[in-house]
């Protein structure tokens, strides 16, 4: 929409996790730096941490681009799976035969294919994202995988990436097989300063030609505010306004249109729960007997936490998926305008073809005739 008002080859702030647009922020900087030297010496275990939206995935993409080609690497992002088809998913992506085996049958294949691996002096790697959502009993199979070794080094390379509740899940005191707290590294949010120079890099990577000043200083303080320096947040903010941008031809985005982009956010989500109140007609609950035991406030205080990271984490995945149909729905339009100028280019061909072939029925009469006139 505001892309060729803007002169932009492509839309800037655009949520899918694409490493063309990654920013190296101190912050991605040390933890890219972490993730490399884990790999190179084989930690064995590495956990990354960071809140939502703050390039974790993005992260990862940008460090697959950047891997030795020799390197086997593993990547699993659907985590909300039981031990045995978190193995199958394994076995999947390494190009492991796995239909029809049981859960120990699988873990005998993918050891196999470990040991084969390092005879070969090849390194295997298995990065899980959304680690978060790793269910109790699949967390303690990832902790075995890790603790597979030969003689002198680990047989798998695993790297842990999720939101902070990672680590409180992962030290669960539960679990058969606790997680040691070393080889954890946090990604951190981005500066004042580095909000101001993510906005301008993801401008000048998507071709703005005014990328230095089309987001004037007040206006990236603003924003920085808003977003707590996280990047999904960051984008949300700049995207919309741009459209506020667009909508009322402004050459540069000041803190003014944030303010805009801020309250009509403020506004709409306000409008959401006012809509909620509507529907859900609020009932008196009834007594409790004096014999009731007062409630375990801990208890109900950790439940209203897990709700709160599952519905960020269902935001997130709801976004991600929102942003894949944008991309499938114009790939789609494209092929199908591109299909639409074939056809037409086809229909005047085959008009052509047709003047073509009459003109030449008309010359081989005439011809003819002239050929039979003078015999």
């Amino acid at each position: 929409m505001y892309e060729e008002f803007y002169a932009m080859q492509e839309k800037p702030f655009d949520l899918l996790p694409d490493p063309d647009f990654l920013y190296m922020s101190s912050e991605h900087d040390k933890t890219y730096n972490y993730l490399r030297y884990a790999i190179q010496e084989n930690k064995g275990f590495v956990v990354i941490s960071g809140e939502v939206g703050c390039g974790k995935t993005t992260l990862i993409n940008y460090l697959l681009r950047h891997l030795p080609e020799d390197l086997q690497v593993g990547v699993i992002s659907h985590t909300d799976v039981n031990p045995e088809l978190f193995l199958k998913l394994i076995c999947r992506k390494f190009e492991l035969a796995h239909e029809g085996l049981d859960k120990k049958e699988l873990l005998a294949v993918f050891q196999n294919f470990l040991t084969t691996s390092r005879q070969k002096n090849k390194q295997v790697t298995l990065i899980i994202d959304e680690a978060q959502n790793l269910p109790d009993k699949t967390i303690e199979e990832v902790h075995r995988l890790s603790s597979l070794e030969s003689e002198k080094e680990h047989l798998v390379q695993i790297i842990l990436v999720g939101q902070p509740e990672l680590l409180q899940k992962l030290h669960q005191p539960h679990l058969e097989q606790p997680t040691q707290q070393e080889n954890t590294h946090h990604l951190g949010k981005l500066n004042q300063v580095e909000v101001k120079e993510y906005i301008g890099h993801r401008l000048h990577v998507a071709g703005c030609p005014t990328y230095a000043t089309l987001f004037s200083d007040a206006a990236c303080l603003s924003t920085w505010k808003a977003s707590q320096g996280i990047p999904r947040k960051i984008n949300y903010i700049c995207d919309m306004a741009l459209v506020h941008g667009y909508a009322d031809g402004l050459a540069t985005i000041d803190d003014k249109t944030i303010g805009t982009v801020l309250t009509s956010h403020q506004e709409s989500t306000l409008s959401k729960k006012e809509k909620s109140k509507e529907v859900v007609t609020p009932t008196r609950p009834a007594e409790a007997p004096e014999s009731a035991k007062a409630p375990d406030m801990s208890k109900l205080l950790h439940r209203i936490t897990f709700l709160e990271s599952m519905v960020n984490s269902l935001n997130t995945q709801l976004q991600e998926q929102l942003s894949t149909r944008k991309v499938r729905d114009k790939l789609t339009f494209e092929i199908f305008t591109a299909l639409q100028e074939s056809l037409k280019t086809r229909q005047k061909i085959a008009v052509r073809y047709q003047k073509t072939y009459r003109r030449y029925r008309k010359l081989h009469s005439a011809v003819k005739k002239h050929l039979g006139n003078r015999e």
